[in-house]
C-alpha cells in the first residue's frame, strides 16, 4: 500500500494487514524479510547502525555513507512500519526527511522514548507524543483530515503521510496541539511532584532490578516507570476497599537495547502460581500473569483478561494477602537462580 510523495528516493507504505507487497525496508516494527532498521526483539538492524531506539538507528542509516545505504537496501523502493507510534514516525522521518529529522535529533529522541519506555523525559518529548498518537482524534485541530478514513492501515498510512508533510511545524509548534496533551501533561507532572514529596512510598532491591511503589489510589503507568529507578515495577496501591495489586516488567527489557541493560525478564506465570496458592478462593478475581514475549507483561490479582498493549485495561480487585507477603514472594522469585 504505497502513498507517492515527490520525486522521494523511497515512497512512503505501510505494512498492515496484508503486508507489503513491494521490495520494502521496514522500520522500528518488521516485516518477514528484506531490509530492517529497529528495536523490536529479533530484528535484522546491522551492529553499526544499533540505537536504544529505532529513530536513533534510522539517524545513524542516514548518516551513512551513500555506498552503504545503497548496499543496504539493494532494491527496495518503499519505507514502511507495520504499527502507528511516535518512534515509527520518528524512524520514517530520519528515512524521508533527514533534513528536517537531524535538527531536530534531540527532541525526536525524547518523544519516541515516553512513548516506548513510558518514562518522563522532556515536556516537549511528552507534548509531541501524545500528539501523535491523538492526531485524528476528534479533539484534534487537524482532524479533518483524516475524515472519512475508516480502515485502521489506512488511517496508519495517512496519519504517519500527514505527519511527515507538516514535521517542522508539529515539532517546532507543538503548543498549536494543547488540547491533546495539556490535560494529561499536568496530571502526570502532578503526580510526579507529588512522589517526590512523599506520596509515593518506595521500597527497591537494587541487585534484582525491582522496586515497589505503594500509594493511596490509583497512578498513572508513567507516573511510577518514572519514580520506580527499577525496571521490574510493583504498585501496591491501597484504596478505601483494601489492598490491589499490580506488577509490570518495562518495555526496555523486550526491546534490543545498547546503552541501557535492563535484567533478563522471569515468566511471571509460576509466580502467580504461587500467590495464587497463598490467596483464599474467590470466584470474582484471581491472580493472572502475561507470558514474558509480551512487551509489558503484568501480574495482577483481578478480573482475567486479555491485555491491552500500553493500557491499563484490566480491572483489579482487593487482595487479601498482605503487602508484606506478595513482596517476600516477588523477591524470592527474583532472587531464584534462573532455570537451565
Amino acid at each position: 500500500m504505497p502513498f507517492m510523495r515527490p520525486a522521494p528516493a523511497l515512497e512512503l507504505g505501510y505494512a498492515g494487514r496484508t503486508g507489503c507487497q513491494v521490495p520494502h525496508l521496514s522500520v522500528d516494527g518488521m516485516t518477514p524479510s528484506g531490509p530492517n532498521l529497529s528495536h523490536w526483539p529479533g530484528n535484522r538492524t546491522p551492529l553499526d547502525w544499533k540505537a536504544d531506539l529505532s529513530t536513533g538507528i534510522a539517524l545513524r542509516f542516514a548518516r551513512a555513507e551513500a555506498a552503504a545505504q545503497a548496499a543496504f537496501l539493494g532494491d527496495v523502493s518503499t519505507v514502511c512500519n507495520d504499527h502507528y507510534d511516535t518512534d515509527g514516525f520518528g524512524s520514517l522521518l530520519a528515512i524521508l526527511r533527514p533534513d528536517v529529522a537531524f535538527p531536530r535529533e534531540e527532541v525526536l529522541l525524547a518523544a519516541a522514548a515516553t512513548g516506548d519506555f513510558g518514562t518522563w523525559q522532556t515536556w516537549r518529548g511528552f507534548a509531541i507524543d501524545r500528539t501523535i498518537a491523538r492526531i485524528a482524534t476528534p479533539a484534534s485541530p487537524v482532524a479533518g483530515a483524516f475524515h472519512g478514513v475508516t480502515d485502521p492501515d489506512e488511517l496508519c498510512l495517512r496519519r504517519y503521510a500527514w505527519l511527515l508533510d507538516h514535521a517542522e511545524s508539529l515539532l517546532d509548534q507543538i503548543g498549536q496541539f494543547r488540547a491533546l496533551y495539556a490535560d494529561d501533561m499536568a496530571a502526570v507532572q502532578e503526580e510526579i511532584a507529588a512522589g517526590l514529596g512523599g506520596a509515593v512510598e518506595r521500597q527497591a532491591w537494587p541487585d534484582l532490578g525491582f522496586a515497589v511503589l505503594a500509594t493511596r489510589g490509583d497512578r498513572q503507568r508513567m507516573t511510577l516507570n518514572t519514580l520506580a529507578g527499577a525496571y521490574r515495577v510493583l504498585h501496591v496501591r491501597r484504596d478505601a476497599d483494601g489492598v490491589r495489586y499490580r506488577y509490570h516488567d518495562r518495555t526496555e527489557s523486550w526491546f534490543e537495547l545498547v546503552t541501557i541493560q535492563p535484567p533478563a525478564r522471569r515468566d511471571l506465570r509460576p509466580l502467580a502460581a504461587r500467590l495464587a496458592a497463598m490467596e483464599p478462593a474467590r470466584d470474582d478475581a484471581a491472580w493472572t500473569a502475561d507470558p514474558p514475549t509480551e512487551p509489558i507483561p503484568e501480574l495482577y490479582f483481578g478480573v482475567p483478561s486479555r491485555q491491552e498493549y500500553g493500557q491499563l485495561t484490566r480491572e483489579l480487585r482487593p487482595s487479601a494477602l498482605r503487602p508484606e507477603q506478595v513482596i517476600a514472594a516477588c523477591v524470592a522469585h527474583f532472587a531464584a537462580p534462573l532455570p537451565r
